[in-house]
């Protein structure tokens, strides 16, 4: 077998120390870009690649020293319960591996999160983890090349990174088989199309999927306007309901239709729903972006990766 090329096999092929080419392997900032491009040049004809062995114990020094790397930024896109759990969640798993992790607002504006990106650049903050949002957001400003960015949470955001949430179609489908195991012959879904349509459609995806080539009973308005969804009801007549709304439970209810609710935000005492416990989210981030960090996985490359977490039926809400 030909002998794995070293760190110094590739300094030497390049002309600089061994510290420039761990350096250029790291990703570090202040390294000119004649000798980067040289580095990497020498790196591909070698093929040389770190070994992970090293690569871990060298990472884990940094972080025990403080160092690069050391810490993580969370920043808050929506600053509510829900993220706050998903943040207590990565915070756990941060400390387990042994990152520091910080929390931050994220700044509205391109100015205000390109001054975010500065300041953490400059603290040596490689990680960044992008709290769940009601909304898709834009995240202008930032150099993306410097950080391993992870989106928690269903928004798709702009631009595209990898992003862990709750598998919303696998959700939806665990949700009609129990109102079918309760009885209901045919089931509907009654969810606000803005909000589904931040699971990229993955709910309304796996209600068509189960039924298809059959049309679904689907309502589409607003959960509060009641006269609009008991008129939709009363024209479909479905015996069981899926949704995300207390607006929904207080309206059918009282018709004798069984619900199950998609998750647990709104969900009243007692109804079955799809629970996926928020810390979870924020303790997958951590491991894909430790991982990214490991292995010098900066910036939005090809390939992004997209987690999907099942969720479970429980009977009651929490």
């Amino acid at each position: 077998m030909t002998p794995r090329a070293s760190l110094r096999d590739v300094a030497q092929a390049a002309g600089v120390s061994h510290m420039t080419v761990s350096r250029v392997v790291r990703g570090t900032a202040g390294i000119s870009p004649a000798t980067r491009k040289r580095v990497e040049a020498a790196i591909r004809k070698l093929d040389y690649r770190p070994d992970p062995a090293l690569s871990a114990l060298a990472a884990y020094r940094t972080r025990a020293g403080g160092g690069r790397g050391s810490v993580l930024a969370f920043l808050f896109c929506d600053e509510n319960p829900y993220s706050r759990l998903v943040y207590d969640g990565a915070r756990s798993e941060a400390e387990r591996l042994g990152y520091g992790i910080e929390a931050h607002p994220l700044g509205r504006g391109v100015d205000a999160q390109r001054k975010l990106g500065r300041i953490l650049f400059y603290r040596g903050i490689r990680g960044l983890l992008f709290g769940p949002s009601q909304t898709a957001r834009t995240f202008d400003g930032w150099n993306w090349r410097h950080f391993a960015p992870v989106s928690l949470g269903a928004a798709s955001h702009q631009p595209p990174m990898n992003s862990v949430a709750m598998d919303y179609f696998d959700g939806v489908t665990r949700a009609e088989a129990h109102l079918r195991s309760m009885g209901a012959r045919k089931v509907g879904l009654a969810v606000d199309p803005a909000l589904e349509l931040r699971t990229g459609h993955r709910w309304l995806g796996g209600f068509v999927a189960r039924h298809y080539p059959e049309t679904v009973a689907v309502y589409s308005g607003d959960p509060a306007d009641t006269r609009k969804l008991l008129r939709w009801f009363r024209k479909e007549r479905p015996e069981g309901v899926m949704t995300i709304h207390r607006e929904v439970w207080q309206a059918l209810h009282p018709e004798g239709v069984k619900l199950v609710f998609l998750n647990t935000l709104e969900c009243p005492e007692a109804v079955p729903h799809v629970a996926l416990e928020p810390g979870r989210i924020g303790q997958e981030a951590v491991r894909l972006v430790h991982h990214q960090i490991l292995n010098h996985e900066f910036g939005l490359g090809p390939g992004i990766k997209a987690i999907s977490l099942q969720g479970v039926i429980q009977e009651g809400a929490e």
